[in-house]
């Protein structure tokens, strides 16, 4: 590594963290990032320094993201700095290649197939006393009991899909499963085995089915590729399955792999992400480098210490100082409300944001809040301000000049929210929470880091959110407090 190389990537030049992470090419790679440390810059920076440094070509560098808004927004970024057309692959683009160059015809399934599928059985089976055998002592006039089983059971079968996929592995979790959920199981896999065979049927490919064609692809077959480095943004938000494909491309190829992530900012295991990917990264993938992105660029300093303190209170994350230039006294606004619709239209008057991005967790949290008739498509008409919404999962990777954060009662579906995951879904829940609240805790801490100066925190008085409970408890000097 030329610790005496500066790369300026988009008229902004590397900071010695950054560079280092950059210029960080004889070893595989875990980088650290916090939240605004620049690390679609550094990932872009790696890509220049490779090419114009290394002389290694562009089609053996492999730079995988997670959505096509991700890949196409680091395409461009790259065209910028490079003045190079390049393909940055999701997984399932990916995927999709390595199928296609073996030669495999494929149809993708529709994405709503194994819940028409569930649908379509409970319909058909929808005796009481078949579902008081399966699932015990409920209220079975209630339809809102089989609408739940059947969100349990999609649930259930898309993370089995996502962590384990092998057909054969659903009996070993029979095997050890209590006597209690043996019905349930047993249940869930004969859906499971229909959406298999209906599949199967009709020549149907999902999309962690390519994933996992792709890998045996891989495996089996000579892979034509010549990939010298492989680079995977959000690497915290990787799945096993997705895992499992890197390393049989790594193998073949004998690539150095570069990761970066941040454990702070995985929301996803609702969707099969498995955290412990990334906080076992060097154990995974040996020997590897470990570095930080040290240096925030969008919070104030007394911002990311509240956040950074908050999520820290899980010690079993991975300690980070981030370092910021930029001062506020007081970055944390809590607005008190006692009407919610009159004091929002208020809590809007006094923000008087020309940018202000407004988070929940959940999609219609929105709605609460604010009449319909002036929300088109999450924008809300109001004073000539630029004012969207977006549920906080929605929301990860983006950043605006001020934050407002609603739904912040101590009630079930607020934050935190008080649903916990049924307990048949143990057999497929890679992690768990080992302390409270914790992946609703990285929730909020992707909330209050989105923004670039203030976070309003849009609070009913008489019922705060255990969270805020807990942020005037231990970091009062950082709030402010208005009574709308």
């Amino acid at each position: 590594m030329n610790s005496k190389i500066k790369l300026t990537i988009l008229g902004h030049t590397l900071d010695k963290e950054q560079t280092k992470a950059a210029l960080t090419n004889k070893v595989n790679t875990l980088i650290i990032a916090g939240a605004g440390s620049g690390k679609s810059l550094t990932m872009v920076g790696k890509i220049k320094y490779l090419v114009k440094y290394q002389n290694i070509k562009l089609d053996e560098i492999l730079c995988l993201t997670f959505t096509n808004e991700a890949s196409k927004s680091l395409e461009l970024k790259i065209k910028q700095e490079l003045n190079l057309d390049y393909k940055v692959y999701t997984f399932h683009k990916l995927a999709l290649e390595i199928i296609k160059n073996n030669n495999l015809n494929y149809i993708i399934a529709p994405s709503d197939l194994l819940k028409y599928l569930i649908d379509e059985i409970f319909s058909s089976l929808i005796n009481k006393d078949y579902f008081k055998h399966l699932f015990f002592n409920q209220n079975y006039e209630n339809s809102y009991y089989f609408e739940n089983y059947k969100k349990i059971i999609h649930r259930f079968i898309s993370l089995y899909i996502a962590n384990f996929y092998d057909t054969k592995y659903f009996n070993n979790i029979i095997k050890k499963a209590s006597k209690k959920d043996l019905n349930y199981l047993l249940i869930i896999k004969k859906i499971y085995d229909m959406y298999i065979l209906e599949k199967q049927s009709q020549g149907l490919i999902d999309f962690d089915d390519m994933i996992y064609i792709a890998t045996k692809l891989v495996k089996e077959n000579n892979f034509n590729y010549n990939y010298k480095y492989i680079i995977i943004d959000e690497y915290q938000d990787t799945s096993t399955v997705r895992e499992n494909l890197v390393k049989e491309i790594k193998n073949k190829t004998k690539a150095l792999l570069t990761v970066v992530g941040d454990d702070f900012q995985s929301i996803y295991r609702f969707s099969g992400c498995n955290l412990n990917n990334f906080l076992n990264f060097t154990k995974h993938f040996y020997p590897t480098k470990k570095l930080y992105l040290k240096n925030t660029y969008r919070n104030s300093q007394e911002l990311i210490h509240v956040a950074g303190s908050f999520i820290m209170q899980n010690k079993n994350q991975i300690y980070k100082k981030l370092k910021s230039s930029k001062s506020l006294s007081k970055p944390l606004i809590i607005l008190y409300y006692h009407d919610i619709s009159k004091d929002f239209i208020k809590a809007l008057k006094l923000i008087n944001s020309p940018k202000l991005l407004i988070l929940g967790r959940n999609n219609n949290d929105i709605y609460h809040v604010i009449d319909s008739k002036f929300i088109n498509n999450n924008l809300i008409t109001y004073d000539n301000n630029y004012i969207y919404y977006k549920t906080i999962h929605k929301a990860k990777g983006l950043e605006e000049d001020n934050v407002l954060i609603i739904n912040l009662t101590n009630n079930i579906n607020s934050l935190p929210t008080k649903i916990k995951d049924e307990h048949i879904l143990k057999y497929v829940l890679l992690t768990k929470d080992i302390y409270p609240y914790e992946e609703e805790r990285r929730l909020f801490y992707v909330a209050l880091t989105r923004t670039k100066n203030y976070c309003y925190l849009f609070v009913n008085k008489n019922n705060p959110s255990i969270f805020i409970k807990e942020l005037l408890n231990k970091y009062s000097k950082y709030i402010d407090i208005i009574n709308l």
